[in-house]
């Protein structure tokens, strides 16, 4: 049986046993275990709190836990107790992805629970609700699932039903879920004046690839946006066949009526599952997974205990066009120390800039591209071991390559069919300005005013995290670089 103590007293016996050689010093990591989605963003009792996809007992993906972080100030993050454990009939195979919402002095957590049907390898989704008065302690309804498969439309799969997204509304409360029908992957709406009492409103989006997942919707720059992540996506277009992707467009008739195509809410190679919330002083700050379904952490398998991370908190916007924007929230800054600066650095054939060098880094670089056609930056170097940030000015291309850093993300360690991503982006006044973070692990990569966001794992064998830079013709380089501390 998989209880609340058991889960807990497991993750504080492994926690003392992992090897922390590639632990992020300040993104959001499980502490022993394996972790994915990001949960129940919200705000509670004065502290932000962010729940988590997990699994206490292996460092690789099983019967789905919640576990949790609060922080007065999405930096610094506290470890909470663990808050939900597979342990009643609706959820016995897992209490899976679902968010939060605050009704009358109460937290509410909505999650999708999985229950065996009796069949091998078939499992019923619904929702569940769970309840705290202090934020950290969360009691089950006894009357879950509050919206079951018999609420499902005509078509629906009782079996890929899940992922609710709870708001509320002028009338009460909505729900956006994920759903496979007849079209493919979809979303479904769902009303409530009490949390208790569901009735289905509608298809809110249709014609999602073959399965929609971990939906978000939230008014922005006077736009409604839907982040939606497809499974069965086109690869061709998209670069992978699961991804989360994002549009802008208006709802009518309790459906939401896109204005522009999908595009990738995030352009490199590990990142999945974001989720919300809207601060106090009005800003919507994003945060995602930090892995892609089809990549295997070293971290398991070379057997250190641990699996997951989350990107950067970042703050979004639209531009003039409707494109997404999303910066590092300011707040991150609190965290630099031992500044340093670069300045009008001619630079052609390769050469180390080992004021840089850290596992723990902060970078804003701009480079003066001149005549030259082509520039590489490359971070986490230790002799031939690199990762690599490439920039084609013919192709207006900013690519990034994991394939000379270290472990692969496979599962007996053999090369990745694809350690490469792009992303479109032009110079802007002939230079290339990148905005970059370094964290034991992860890097993330913020261009063009935030339209281009980036972020891959990367495992380098070497301990040096060296910086260095070449060019096919003289460039110039300025750059501002921090330590981040916690």
């Amino acid at each position: 049986m998989m209880t609340l103590e058991r889960a807990q007293q497991e993750l504080d016996a492994r926690r003392q046993k992992i090897n922390p050689c590639y632990k992020p010093g300040y993104h959001l990591s499980v502490p022993a275990g394996w972790h994915n989605d990001p949960n129940g963003f919200g705000f509670f009792g004065g502290r932000f709190h962010l729940f988590y996809q997990f699994h206490p007992y292996d460092s690789v993906w099983g019967p789905m836990h919640w576990g949790h972080w609060t922080s007065a100030d999405l930096v610094h993050w506290q470890d909470e107790p663990v808050a939900m454990a597979p342990d009643q009939v609706f959820d016995d195979y897992g209490c899976f992805s679902g968010t939060s919402i605050e009704k009358d002095g109460r937290f509410y957590l909505m999650y999708t629970g999985v229950q065996p049907t009796g069949e091998p390898n078939q499992y019923y989704q619904h929702q569940c609700m769970a309840e705290s008065a202090d934020g950290v302690h969360f009691e089950k309804w006894a009357d879950n699932p509050v919206i079951d498969r018999s609420m499902l439309p005509e078509g629906a799969s009782v079996y890929e039903f899940r992922d609710p997204k709870v708001e509320k509304t002028a009338e009460g409360y909505r729900v956006i879920l994920a759903s496979q029908g007849p079209n493919g992957g979809q979303l479904l709406c769902y009303t409530s004046k009490d949390l208790r009492e569901w009735m289905f409103a509608g298809v809110y989006a249709d014609h999602l690839a073959d399965m929609s997942e971990c939906p978000d919707v939230f008014e922005l720059g006077g736009k409604n946006v839907l982040i939606v992540c497809e499974i069965g996506a086109d690869a061709k277009l998209y670069g992978a066949p699961q991804v989360t992707l994002y549009t802008t467009g208006h709802e009518e008739n309790g459906a939401f009526c896109a204005e522009k195509p999908l595009k990738l809410v995030d352009q490199g190679l590990d990142f999945y599952a974001p989720q919300t919330i809207l601060t106090l002083d009005g800003r919507r700050v994003l945060i995602g997974w930090a892995l892609s379904w089809s990549h295997i952490m070293p971290t398991h398998t070379l057997g250190h205990g641990w699996a997951g991370m989350m990107t950067l908190p970042r703050e979004c916007t639209l531009d003039e066009n409707g494109v997404l924007c999303q910066k590092p929230i300011r707040e991150l800054q609190s965290l630099r120390r031992d500044e340093v600066h670069v300045e009008n650095l001619s630079v052609q054939t390769k050469t180390a800039l080992p004021q840089l060098d850290g596992k723990q880094r902060e970078f804003e670089i701009s480079i003066d591209m001149k005549d030259a056609r082509s520039v590489s930056l490359n971070l986490l170097e230790t002799d031939d071991e690199r990762f690599v940030i490439a920039y084609d000015r013919a192709a207006e291309i900013l690519r990034v390559d994991r394939s000379l850093c270290g472990y692969p993300l496979t599962e007996d360690l053999s090369p990745e069919k694809k350690p490469w991503c792009e992303a479109k982006m032009p110079l802007k006044d002939g230079r290339l300005k990148l905005h970059m973070f370094v964290d034991g692990s992860i890097v993330e990569i913020y261009a063009d005013e935030g339209r281009v966001a980036m972020s891959s794992l990367a495992f380098p064998k070497g301990e040096a995290y060296g910086v260095s830079i070449e060019a096919d013709s003289e460039v110039c380089v300025c750059a501002d670089s921090w330590m981040i501390g916690m």
